[in-house]
């Protein structure tokens, strides 16, 4: 158990229920992730008063090079023991913290590359995430799938965070980026694999 705010988590009863082991085992050691994302997360963990809790500082206690690779084992076991604290659902709590994460990524040298094209219309943003996917690891593949002027599906392949939690989270955070206000449904094939539905409506 730690404490947080005065709020006790059980990280073991909590991680349990995201199956963190099976899914930490299942991530071969050569998947890398590039240093930005670790520090997106540091930084916002750092804001919340949350970095001097002995797990999140084992995995995230130093600046990492923004364009270097570190092991996505990490940062998924950061992630879901952060979602874990900032809600009772970790899941949900890995969502909340993805979904905020575009916002900070805006202000990174790699996300300032991205800010042109977040405004208007999210067709670009989508376009820009599915040819940059292979700039931010090294595994995994993701596909974006144009269905009209305001719906698009993701599809991500060999995909090791929460697809119906994490990535969900970060999706809904473009559209706000975005400035539209849309939905994001998430469907699996199995933990690693599946797809984000997403719609939205262009503002007046």
């Amino acid at each position: 158990m730690c404490a947080v705010t005065s709020v006790a988590v059980d990280l073991p009863v909590a991680t349990e229920r995201l199956h963190l082991r099976s899914r930490l085992a299942a991530i071969p050691p050569t998947a890398h992730t590039r240093g930005v994302f670790f520090n997106l997360l540091r930084d916002d963990l750092a804001r919340r008063r949350l970095l001097d809790i002995p797990d999140l500082r084992r995995l995230l206690g130093r600046h990492q090079k923004s364009y270097g690779y570190y092991p996505t084992r990490d940062l998924v076991e950061a992630y879901a023991i952060a979602g874990a604290i900032v809600n009772p659902d970790p899941l949900d709590g890995m969502r909340q913290l993805f979904t905020a994460s575009p916002t900070y990524f805006a202000s990174t040298w790699f996300g300032r590359a991205f800010a042109r094209y977040m405004r208007p219309d999210p067709r670009s943003a989508l376009a820009w995430i599915e040819r940059s996917r292979d700039f931010m690891a090294d595994h995994g593949r993701w596909r974006v799938e144009i269905r009209s002027h305001d719906h698009a599906v993701i599809h991500m392949f060999e995909e090791y965070f929460w697809i119906d939690g994490a990535l969900r989270g970060g999706c809904e955070g473009m559209l706000i980026a975005c400035g539209v206000e849309g939905e994001v449904r998430a469907e699996l094939d199995d933990p690693f694999n599946g797809r984000l539905d997403v719609r939205w409506q262009l503002r007046n």
